[in-house]
């Protein structure tokens, strides 16, 4: 859920009271009972009153990926955090630095996680640097489209036989949290760059994804249909029983 709603919803920060979800998933059977959960087929999150909703959808590509309302799929949009649940430590902007004590510009977001938490692309991309560079230990950068890079800085290691030039899908794991180059504990330095230009990872407007062709979007509605009317009848039901 976190992940399938992380383009949308930041899980450090923007959860409040009262929000609530609904999920349609598989059940896997074996000899006539359940045993496991399978895939979300399609879920909806209400977050500070406003709706976000998903479901699984083969487009002409076929390959499976969750798809909003709109047709637009999600792998193609930027998750807010590289990692599934860990605490802000240090925030974009001025900072008095922790190991040489002066005030220097803090040009990304710190993520405190324990060594080897697995860090993920916060989306569809292309490894263009993977090594050690100075203050930021062991690094990772990302290059994206729209002129859109991030950075991964302070790693502990990098997923096996990740190499410049590679093709990487959101969501995959390319590294480790660590605390290499400058630092002062295991944490992830993330940045996003525009044009070269650092942006507040957790506040600026990224690109979301393109939207299915007008004949495509035809289809992904026409088939999607039953499991957004189930939506429907789902809320029906919440409200009913108030």
């Amino acid at each position: 859920m976190a992940e399938i709603f992380g383009t949308w919803i930041d899980f450090h920060t923007d959860l409040r009271k009262d929000d609530r979800f609904n999920v349609i998933y598989e059940a896997i059977y074996e000899e006539g009972n359940p045993v496991r959960a399978g895939r979300i087929l399609a879920a909806e999150f209400i977050n500070q009153g406003k709706r976000h909703a998903v479901v699984l959808y083969r487009g002409a590509s076929g390959k499976e990926q969750y798809y909003s309302d709109d047709g637009r799929s999600l792998r193609q949009g930027f998750l807010r955090s590289p990692l599934e649940f860990s605490r802000v430590s240090s925030s974009f902007g001025r900072r008095l630095h922790p190991i040489h004590r002066s005030w220097r510009n803090h040009n990304g977001t710190d993520f405190a996680a324990p060594t080897g938490t697995p860090i993920k692309a916060t989306s569809d991309g292309t490894v263009e640097f993977v090594g050690t560079q100075r203050g930021f230990g062991n690094l990772i950068v990302l290059r994206h489209r729209n002129g859109i890079t991030t950075h991964y800085a302070h790693l502990n290691g990098f997923a096996r036989g990740l190499s410049k030039g590679q093709a990487i899908s959101q969501g995959d794991m390319i590294g480790y949290v660590g605390c290499t180059g400058w630092c002062t504990g295991p944490h992830l330095h993330y940045e996003v760059h525009i044009n070269k230009v650092p942006k507040d990872p957790m506040s600026v407007a990224l690109p979301m994804a393109d939207a299915l062709s007008p004949k495509e979007l035809v289809a992904f509605q026409r088939d999607t249909a039953p499991l957004r009317e189930r939506f429907a009848l789902l809320n029906y039901e919440l409200a009913s029983a108030k």
